[in-house]
C-alpha cells in the first residue's frame, strides 16, 4: 500500500505542478525569508539518509526590489518576467542545452487571472484560472486532465507565505481499474525571520468504499546563520507516519551560499 500511496501523492504533485502554472510558489525574498542585500542564492543539498526526496542543487536570482527572476538547475532554467505592477506576466523553462521547451503567459482580469502554457512551438498546453482572495488571502484554482480533476485553495499570511493548503483530487487509475479520492491537508509554520520550520501533510485515498491516510512531517532546524539572520546551513528531517515501524525518514541537510 505505501509504494501506490507514493504513486498517488506523486500523482498529486505532476497534477498541480505540471498542469497548473507555479503561481502557488514564492515569488520575492521576503517569501522565500531571505533578508539583507542579495543579488543570488545557492542552495546546496547534501543526502543524510539512504533515500533523498529532493536532490539537485539550485540557484535563485533576485531583482534589486527583490523579485525573483531566475532559478536554475544543471537541467533546466527558469526566467520570470514581471510587468511595471510587479505582477508576473510570463514564464520561460529552458533546458540544459538552451532551448525554450515551456512558456507561461500570465493574464489579469478585475476578478481572477489566467495562466496559459504553451509548448516550445507555441502549441497551448494548459489553461488554469485562478482566483485570489485579498480580504481572506487565499488563492483557488481547479485543474482538469484527461484522466482526473483537482480543486485547491491555499492560504497565505500578510508576507505571502503560505499557512495551508486543501486539495481533493479524483483520479480514474488505469492499473487498478478504479476511480480514487484523494484529499491533501497541509499546514505550514514560519519562525520569526520568515523561513520554514515545520510542514506537515495528511493524504486520505478512497477508493471502493476504503479508505487509508497516511500523515508526514517536516521539521527544519537552522542550524547556522549569517550576520543577517539568513540560514547558512539547515537540517529538514521528513517522517512518514503510515503504520510502519520504524516511521521512514527521509533526512538531509542544505547549505545556503549567498552573493
Amino acid at each position: 500500500m505505501k509504494k501506490a500511496l507514493l504513486i498517488f501523492i506523486s500523482t498529486f504533485v505532476v497534477l498541480t505542478a505540471l498542469s497548473a502554472v507555479f503561481m502557488e510558489e514564492e515569488l520575492t525574498a521576503e517569501q522565500f525569508g531571505f533578508v539583507g542585500d542579495l543579488k543570488s542564492v545557492r542552495v546546496e543539498i547534501a543526502r543524510l539518509g539512504a533515500q533523498l526526496l529532493v536532490s539537485e542543487p539550485e540557484t535563485l536570482s533576485f531583482s534589486e526590489s527583490g523579485l525573483l527572476i531566475a532559478s536554475e538547475r544543471s537541467s533546466m532554467k527558469i526566467i520570470y518576467v514581471y510587468d511595471e505592477f510587479d505582477r508576473l506576466v510570463r514564464k520561460e523553462f529552458i533546458d540544459d542545452e538552451g532551448e525554450v521547451f515551456q512558456t507561461v503567459e500570465v493574464i489579469y482580469d478585475d476578478e481572477f487571472y489566467e495562466a496559459i502554457a504553451f509548448d516550445g512551438t507555441g502549441n497551448e498546453l494548459e489553461r488554469t484560472r485562478y482566483w485570489l482572495d485579498l480580504v481572506e488571502r487565499t488563492l483557488s484554482f481547479s485543474i482538469s486532465t484527461e484522466t482526473g480533476s483537482s480543486t485547491n485553495t491555499l492560504y497565505f499570511d500578510d508576507s505571502g507565505r503560505k499557512t495551508k493548503s486543501y486539495s481533493i483530487v479524483r483520479e480514474s487509475v488505469e492499473d487498478l481499474g478504479t476511480d480514487v479520492n484523494i484529499v491533501v491537508e497541509s499546514r505550514f509554520t514560519y519562525d520569526l525571520n520568515g523561513f520554514l520550520k515545520s510542514e506537515t501533510t495528511i493524504v486520505r485515498i478512497r477508493k471502493e468504499g476504503m479508505e487509508h491516510s497516511t500523515e508526514y512531517r517536516t521539521r527544519v532546524d537552522i542550524l547556522l546563520r549569517d550576520e543577517n539572520g539568513n540560514p547558512t546551513r539547515e537540517l529538514r528531517r521528513t517522517e512518514f507516519q503510515d503504520g510502519s515501524n520504524p516511521p521512514e525518514e527521509f533526512i538531509y541537510s542544505r547549505e545556503f551560499i549567498y552573493y
